[in-house]
């Protein structure tokens, strides 16, 4: 009988991980299947957002990582959702974070833009990731930097299948609104 009863409390955490584990999985599989849908309709147009041109790289900038200012959003907004979505903003990885700043200020130095909204967001990323960059340990900065990404993603790559909206950026794409 107390086999029987050892085995039961087994299988109730087993099975509570194993459930936590799928949901997790699950969605993280359908947070990537939204995007990957943007991401076909994004790589043709994200420079062309209302028919003109809205931000390009330098042309002497090596950030070939990146195809497009479009591509550099989107991977950004993916690094904030893998270090600090799904309650990572309760453990931050400092030295982590501060790369990843210095990366941002690294690439933006490169983007060109006429568009004054677009080059505001970009600013006031810009300053967030130096402060980060600085050592500074404040998590309402990483969170808004979290959240310019978040938007901008849905934005400049025209992915709009989500409730889930910050309205933090200056910029709106008119196909978008």
């Amino acid at each position: 009988m107390e086999k029987k009863n050892k085995w039961k409390l087994m299988i109730l955490p087993a099975s509570l991980f194993l459930l936590a584990f799928g949901l997790y999985a699950g969605y993280t599989m359908w947070e990537q299947g939204n995007l990957q849908g943007a991401k076909g309709k994004s790589d043709s147009s994200n420079l062309k957002n209302g028919g003109q041109t809205v931000a390009v790289f330098q042309e002497e900038s090596e950030h070939e990582k990146y195809s497009t200012v479009g591509s550099f959003i989107r991977e950004f907004h993916t690094k904030y959702n893998d270090t600090l979505g799904w309650g990572g903003i309760d453990s931050v990885e400092w030295e982590e974070q501060r790369e990843i700043a210095s990366e941002i200020i690294s690439v933006l130095a490169t983007v060109e833009t006429d568009n004054t909204a677009l080059q505001t967001d970009f600013n006031t990323i810009l300053n967030y990731s130096k402060t980060i960059e600085d050592g500074k340990k404040d998590k309402k900065i990483l969170l808004q930097l979290h959240r310019y990404f978040h938007d901008l993603d849905i934005e400049f790559n025209s992915y709009n299948k989500t409730s889930d909206y910050f309205n933090v950026t200056k910029y709106k794409d008119p196909g978008n609104g």
